[in-house]
């Protein structure tokens, strides 16, 4: 399309250059600055408040201001447009040197005399940096030719800057007729500037939206603001030649010219910025969707319910089985469209061993898009006659199909269908499709992870069901039995033998498998919530010297000293089961001992603050390391460097207990200097 002309008024020019792209000064006879737009303000740091009548020289380099002094004297004198990407600097408020290329174009008034001088820039910068790093690649005759192809493709007279703007440059008059339609407003609308000048600017707008528009147009155009720019834009929708809607961005100025009020209206379409938004508000939902649940089936039909009326008229998900068959999830169709193809598409025995609209991606593990589709390739994948009917019901015009993938595993496949009054699918549409096959692929990948834990579980807790009945029995059938061996030594009182060396051993046995036995049951309560606590007003004190007196035995034999810096008046009572506190406070004195050595000790001390008290054990034993501390709490965990014996549930339980109560439960360590375990305890019921 040939470029047409652009006819101008002075008196509307300065606001047009205002919004342009590129740089625009303005100048009088005597070199001083008359306007500076917005593209020369972010240049040069400079505002055009800051610059207004003050001469332009204070813009260039000292050494190139001689040559620019001459050059405007030229211009002005001989009256011509002599520059034609002539290169002078600018430097910026910060004193950076930017090379600029300029153009001029010479503005006359009524006498013919030159008045104006309207210079518009192109900054070299980065087309510097490009030279220098072709210097190193090419001679310097294609270095030249690539300068000057560069500034040929960038420089243009002002008489063409609003011609070749991108954006649409749309003026009308006081009856919103157009006057002025550029070339991107011919992209933009499809229409051709002959076909709409003289025209209401409402045959580019929706009809919903016209009505709004001149009442807006009429309000703008009483008020005392004169334009609002670019930064103040307000999102509007055009009507393209074809009928089709699309969102935009626009600023827009009011300007006098001879008593007769003019529009001039810059719009950009936003359609694909609408669309990437669109797109991403769709996969925060999806995400949010997928995380809801982790019961598969619920988790993927949501998502297909959810992806019929944005992405496609119908979407079917399918997931690959462990055994390697394929099990149809959800079928899902947008309101309005046919239920029955979803409903042949949900009931059809999908065979593997023939081509299908998955079978590409079943195959190969690569996503698909096909557009158009055509009557050849329903017939292609039809697995029968009803199936073909449906294809055909559906009325597709274009299909995708992308994995659901997980740690490089395909778990299912997500196909998504777009009918004829869709458009059809293009790139993007797959990229996103395969972004939400991804986060599906993980939802999958999640939820038979914990389906696979809560198996497991349920396992672990049907073994402690064996081990709670089926060996609860025997084991309290040993106890019976060696208390009536033990009354009849003791009725028979001879002397100790190896038969009470061995009934003693075996009591020992049986207290510690009771003992585990115990501990795990007391885990299970705990993860079910089934921890019940019988909380009283009670001091700590009796129970802290129970809990020692339990341990004694154990604390003498490795002549480790027991002291409790507790006295009977030092903590108050508090809200606590006994029975579970006793359990905290010998677990946690057991523990302590257990890892003190020989003639060590272990010191239980106490303090109260306004709304909880704490309990701290300290021992002298080996410490425990840093990377270890954040463990010593979980089940069935024990330090590798202490060869331990048991289960490791001690501590756990002690969490467990602690917390019910309110409580928080932590370590303190030093390797080879000891460990202090603190817990607290809150001074009133939280029930």
């Amino acid at each position: 399309m040939e470029s047409m002309p652009v006819h101008l008024n002075r008196e509307l020019l300065p606001s047009i250059l205002r919004i342009v792209a590129a740089p625009v000064v303005v100048l009088d006879g005597e070199a001083r600055i008359q306007l500076f737009n917005r593209a020369a303000e972010q240049v040069t740091g400079y505002s055009e408040s800051e610059v207004l009548s003050r001469p332009v020289w204070f813009l260039l380099p000292e050494d190139e201001e001689p040559r620019a002094r001459e050059i405007f004297d030229e211009l002005f004198s001989d009256g011509r447009n002599g520059l034609d990407g002539l290169e002078v600097a600018w430097v910026t408020h910060t004193g950076e040197r930017r090379p600029m290329a300029w153009t001029s174009a010479l503005i006359r008034d009524d006498a013919d005399e030159p008045a104006r001088l309207v210079l518009t820039g192109l900054d070299l910068t980065e087309l510097r940096d490009l030279e220098d790093q072709a210097r190193e690649r090419v001679a310097e005759d294609a270095l030249r030719r690539a300068r000057e192809a560069a500034l040929k493709s960038s420089e243009a007279r002002f008489s063409g800057i609003v011609e070749m703007a991108s954006d649409a440059i749309v003026s009308m008059d006081a009856g919103q007729r157009i006057t002025l339609f550029n070339r991107g407003a011919e992209k933009i609308f499809g229409w051709e500037a002959s076909e709409v000048l003289g025209e209401s600017v409402e045959v580019l707008l929706p009809e919903h939206a016209r009505e709004r528009h001149r009442d807006h147009v009429q309000e703008f155009g009483q008020t005392e603001v004169r334009a609002r720019r670019m930064g103040e834009r307000q999102e509007i929708s055009g009507r393209r030649r074809d009928g089709e809607t699309f969102p935009a961005e626009a600023s827009i100025i009011k300007t006098e010219v001879d008593g007769e009020r003019f529009f001039t209206v810059v719009l950009r379409d936003i359609s694909d910025r609408h669309r990437t938004q669109r797109e991403q508000q769709f996969l925060l939902r999806a995400g949010e969707l997928l995380a809801s649940s982790l019961d598969l089936d619920i988790t993927l039909s949501t998502l297909a319910d959810a992806a019929v009326g944005f992405l496609a008229d119908y979407c079917v998900v399918d997931l690959l089985e462990s055994d390697g068959e394929v099990r149809r999830i959800r079928v899902s169709s947008r309101k309005g469209a046919d239920p029955w193809p979803a409903q042949v598409l949900r009931d059809v025995e999908l065979d593997r061993s023939r081509p299908h609209l998955v079978h590409h991606v079943l195959e190969t593990g690569k996503a698909q898009i096909v557009s158009p589709v055509t009557t050849e390739h329903l017939e292609g994948v039809a697995q029968g006659a009803q199936h073909l009917e449906a294809l055909h019901r559906m009325d597709p015009g274009s299909y995708l199909v992308v994995p659901l993938e997980a740690r490089g595993r395909m778990l299912g496949v997500l196909l998504l269908v777009a009918s004829t009054r869709r458009r059809p699918y293009d790139e993007q549409d797959l990229e996103l499709a395969r972004e939400v096959g991804l986060r599906a692929g993980m939802a999958v990948d999640n939820a038979r992870l914990y389906r696979d834990a809560q198996r497991a579980i349920q396992a672990r807790d049907d073994v402690l069901g064996v081990v709670s009945h089926d060996l609860g029995n025997p084991l309290q059938a040993i106890f019976i039995g060696l208390e009536a061996l033990e009354r009849t030594r003791r009725r028979e009182g001879d002397e100790e033998t190896s038969q009470d060396y061995y009934m003693s051993a075996i009591r020992r046995s049986a207290e510690l498998m009771q003992r585990l036995i115990h501990e795990l049951l007391e885990v299970r309560r705990m993860e079910e919530g089934h921890l019940g606590l019988e909380r009283i007003e009670q001091p700590l004190g009796p129970l802290v010297e129970e809990a020692l007196e339990l341990i004694d035995p154990l604390a003498r034999v490795k002549a480790v000293t027991l002291r409790s810096e507790l006295t009977p008046a030092g903590l108050p009572e508090v809200p606590v089961d006994a029975d579970r506190m006793l359990q905290v406070l010998s677990n946690l004195v057991g523990n302590a001992v257990k890892h003190t050595p020989e003639a060590g000790s272990v010191t239980i001390r106490g303090a109260c603050f306004s709304d909880e008290i704490r309990i701290s054990i300290a021992d002298t034993g080996e410490g425990i390391p840093q990377e270890d501390q954040e463990q010593v709490f979980e089940r069935f965990w024990r330090a590798e460097r202490t060869g331990g014996k048991g289960l490791g549930l001690g501590l756990a339980i002690a969490k467990g207990i602690v917390r019910a109560h309110g409580g928080r439960i932590w370590v303190e360590s030093e390797v080879d200097r000891g460990s202090t375990f603190h817990f607290t305890l809150p001074r009133t019921s939280e029930d």
